[in-house]
């Protein structure tokens, strides 16, 4: 009996883990206070296709950009989760400009993908040494 209760938590379909990514990436959208423009940047979706997949709760995992650019993007959500419990510092950081970055993380992550990978990797950083 052990063994099935495993299996079933970890057991996920396509479908189950569309409907998780969805709930991360609108939760995190929600927190930070983004807008479907700044999500459509750093997804690099349109914002009707967005509003679809809102509208569906799940988000479609077939295409490999677009996997990389949710784990990137969840990554950050669950790195600034850990470092500022209130829902507004989270966003203020976002959209504040720091130094180390030479502008906003929020700017960053809707320029490129590249700058997605570099707020993720100063975050790692920062996280890492402990601040």
């Amino acid at each position: 009996m052990g063994a099935e209760l495993v299996k079933s938590k970890t057991d996920f379909s396509p479908e189950r883990e569309a409907k998780a990514v969805y709930k991360a990436i609108f939760t995190f959208k929600d927190d930070a206070r983004l807008t479907y423009e700044d999500l459509s940047k750093i997804l690099s979706k349109d914002t009707a296709t967005l509003k679809r997949w809102n509208k569906d709760k799940l988000i479609p995992l077939k295409d490999k950009h677009l996997r990389e650019a949710i784990s990137n993007f969840i990554a950050i959500f669950r790195s600034l989760a850990a470092m500022f419990s209130d829902k507004g510092d989270r966003a203020l950081w976002l959209k504040t400009p720091h130094p180390d970055l030479h502008g906003s993380p929020l700017d960053m992550m809707t320029e490129s993908f590249q700058g997605l990978l570099h707020v993720r990797a100063y975050l790692d950083y920062v996280r890492g040494r402990g601040a």
